[in-house]
């Protein structure tokens, strides 16, 4: 009983470790830009760049995104966050995607 008690948990915290580790694959690159590596410092540590450059947000829902990552433990320094919004927006902002919310829009 023991033994198998002890695997169970070897086996959830290996999963949950592997889970907490960096992605493995990059994903879509960044476009260059001074801020570039500052964001995939910040933003690469828990997840792939695609989870950045699939994303077509207004520049206040950048904002709010940088918050929420900010919770969950990104460190955004408070000096480079006006330079960090301005790449994001530039970059991924809502009239550079073909997203569903962008086209929802343009259609209202």
């Amino acid at each position: 009983m023991f033994k198998l008690a002890s695997l169970a948990v070897v086996s959830i915290v290996s999963v949950l470790l592997a889970a907490a580790q960096a992605p493995s694959a990059p994903g879509k690159p960044l476009p260059p830009g001074a801020m570039q590596a500052k964001v995939k410092a910040a933003c690469t540590q828990c997840h792939n760049a695609s989870r950045i450059t699939e994303q077509h947000m207004s520049r206040a829902e950048w904002s709010k995104q940088l918050e929420k990552m900010e919770g969950l433990g990104a460190v955004i320094p408070d000096a480079d966050r006006t330079a960090i919004l301005n790449y994001l927006t530039r970059n991924f902002g809502p009239q550079k995607g073909n997203s569903k919310a962008a086209a929802k829009k343009t259609s209202d």
